[in-house]
């Protein structure tokens, strides 16, 4: 099965709250990853890299202010 992925647009340099489509589990990553981000819980890919903001296969929830 192929995953889709969105290039997100808008975020900026910032941290983002990403939830994982298959199992619901919520991380926090930075939008400007330069290698690909797996879920912690289940394993599956939530977000790559396109050479700017990244591209992600979950929802994005909220911009995260550290």
């Amino acid at each position: 099965m192929e995953e889709e992925f969105k290039k997100l647009r808008n975020v900026g340099n910032n941290f983002l709250k990403i939830k994982c489509k298959n199992c619901g589990n919520e991380q926090i990553i930075y939008s400007k990853i330069s290698s690909t981000v797996t879920c912690s819980i289940c394993g599956s890919v939530i977000a790559k890299p396109t050479g700017a903001t990244l591209a992600t296969s979950g929802e994005l929830i909220e911009k995260v202010k550290l």
